[in-house]
């Protein structure tokens, strides 16, 4: 995927790194006299958007062939898996026109930027960040606008807003003007609704981007929500702040306070500052967000995109055709009609649903063993046992009734960790049975397993060797030497012999003559031959040292009777 690759690019001192910046020609004048504006990249069209953030999963066919616990990994890729919808391109080229705009009236080049600065030290001063209106000069016809993002989870919007986002460099140098831009910037909303807690948010985020500290500066509890409002607006004025993303809105309808403070200061930030605010939520921040802005147009801004499941259209067949290529079972089966209608009737177009799904099909296909052929009713049955826990919530879209689909606001999160264990228990299980079952016949055949043999064959399974030429292998080892030899030497000559592919005496034999000990040679009196002397005498290695004379007699040599 190539993103911002081509950019050069300088370390700042928090470790991260910051691109330095290199002015474009947009061809229009009211980009190209504004340094801020002249260092984004250029505008994409649709096509070449596409092409920048699409986001493929690495295939290879031959990996169809790979054992199946690798195959279970491989599938995993199928999570980063993004294809830019016809909504995904739009998006686009409104969040590129927020951006822009969103710049013009701050221009570090005017003198009315300096202006401003000093305006909003006043209301720091005053530690009055909530009436930033009092001491900072309103523009005319001020340029940001917001944009308000709604739809169920699982819809794919922050993971779409994101790969937008990340077309851009988070943070541009300037050079020429000693400053840094942050392009953006993205904070969750807080759960208690408290406007201390965005700032907090936001100190944070900007001090893990520069390396600053202001969080400890401004972030202590004893200092008042105007005064860190008021140093936020600062921040984000100094720092040229382009977009100001705020994510899980819906947490708004759970806060302890009212809403409104914080709406209200997200439209200042707008209003005066010039900071373009997108804001981010599930249908249940639909009523604040419509209801509580003061001002309709800065509410929706750019307009109130409704971002809602797909309908099973030509586009659904197309983001499904093209996943669909990334098939990890033994067969590949083609994509169809049939394929696509209960894809969509088991995800109802809810795009992390499908993915989720077709990974957790892929994964029963594997563990089932087989020709690992997908079919309609593996599909169904997948779906019943991986997705029970928003069951309730796609019969509820299913059946199009309004008041059962209000009782569930958004569909639950999917976790595929439990139902990945569970298909993978399935298959550790099957090589248990194969290694069971291939012990019985091995002592229907030839009366029993030796131990070493069990546990040679055990090993080689683990290697990946197949269940018969392991046994083939353990018994030719086996049965060509000792059994009492090392056990790890046997391993290694049989997996040497499973790598060769068949199993042949000669060479057992050729592996085996390499890894014999060679036979000692003794000197006279050599204390290992009379030990072994004396062992086929069936006498002790005592009595044989002590008949050549190597133990002496305590009594005899060693005491004096007098």
């Amino acid at each position: 995927m190539n993103k911002i690759n081509d950019w050069n690019w300088v370390e700042i001192p928090n470790g991260r790194s910051a691109a330095v910046a290199k002015y474009n020609d947009h061809k229009l004048p009211e980009y190209n006299n504004n340094p801020l504006i002249q260092a984004l990249p250029t505008i994409l069209s649709g096509e070449e958007f596409i092409e920048k953030a699409i986001i493929l999963p690495s295939y290879a066919p031959e990996e169809r062939e790979l054992d199946a616990h690798r195959r279970f990994h491989c599938v995993e890729r199928l999570s980063r898996y993004f294809q830019p919808l016809n909504k995904t391109v739009n998006l686009q080229q409104v969040m590129c026109a927020l951006l822009m705009q969103g710049y013009i009236a701050r221009n570090i080049s005017k003198p009315e930027y300096a202006r401003r600065s000093r305006q909003i030290y006043e209301a720091i001063k005053a530690r009055d960040g909530k009436n930033l209106d009092v001491y900072v000069n309103v523009p005319t016809s001020t340029s940001a606008s917001g944009l308000t993002l709604i739809g169920p989870s699982g819809m794919g919007k922050s993971t779409n807003f994101i790969n937008i986002l990340n077309l851009y460099p988070q943070v541009i140098l300037h050079p020429e003007y000693s400053t840094y831009q942050i392009v953006w910037l993205k904070v969750d909303c807080p759960h208690a609704g408290s406007l201390k807690g965005l700032c907090t948010d936001i100190f944070l985020g900007i001090d893990r981007l520069l390396g600053t500290n202001y969080f400890k500066k401004f972030g202590a509890s004893r200092n008042s929500e105007d005064y860190m409002l008021a140093q936020v607006a600062q921040i984000a004025h100094t720092h040229h702040l382009g977009v100001l993303v705020i994510d899980e809105m819906q947490n708004l309808v759970t806060a302890r306070r009212s809403c409104s403070d914080m709406l209200n200061f997200l439209v200042k930030m707008d209003n005066i500052i010039g900071v373009p605010v997108i804001r981010i939520g599930t249908n249940e921040a639909f009523p604040i967000l419509q209801g509580n802005f003061r001002n309709a147009r800065r509410g929706t801004g750019e307009g109130s995109v409704i971002w809602d499941r797909m309908r099973n259209d030509d586009e659904w067949y197309f983001f499904m055709e093209t996943m669909w290529e990334y098939q990890w079972t033994k067969i590949s089966t083609d994509f169809s009609d049939e394929f696509n209608d209960v894809f969509y009737d088991e995800s109802q177009g809810i795009i992390d649903i499908a993915i989720k799904l077709y990974k957790m099909v892929q994964w029963r296909a594997i563990s089932l063993g087989g020709k690992e052929a997908i079919n309609a009713n593996l599909i169904k049955q997948s779906a019943k046992d991986g997705l029970f826990l928003v069951k309730p919530m796609l019969s509820a879209i299913r059946s199009g009734d309004k008041e059962w689909m209000i009782k569930y606001k958004d569909i639950a999160p999917i976790d595929t960790t439990e139902y990945y264990n569970n298909c993978l228990s399935n298959l550790e299980t099957k090589d248990l049975k194969e290694i069971s079952r291939l012990a019985k016949k091995q002592q229907t055949e030839n009366g029993h397993l030796s131990a070493t043999q069990r546990h040679i064959i055990l090993k080689l399974l683990e290697l990946d060797v197949e269940p018969q030429l392991a046994k083939e292998c353990a018994a030719q080892v086996v049965n060509s030497g000792e059994e009492d030899a090392d056990i790890p030497i046997l391993i290694k000559q049989a997996y040497a012999l499973a790598l060769g592919g068949k199993v042949q005496e000669a060479t057992v034999t050729k592996v085996r003559t390499h890894t014999l000990k060679a036979k000692p040679k003794y000197q006279i009196n050599d204390i290992r031959q009379i030990a072994e002397k004396a062992k086929k005498n069936q006498t002790s290695a005592y009595e044989g040292l002590k008949s050549t004379g190597i133990i002496k007699d305590p009594v005899q040599d060693f005491i004096t009777i007098t």
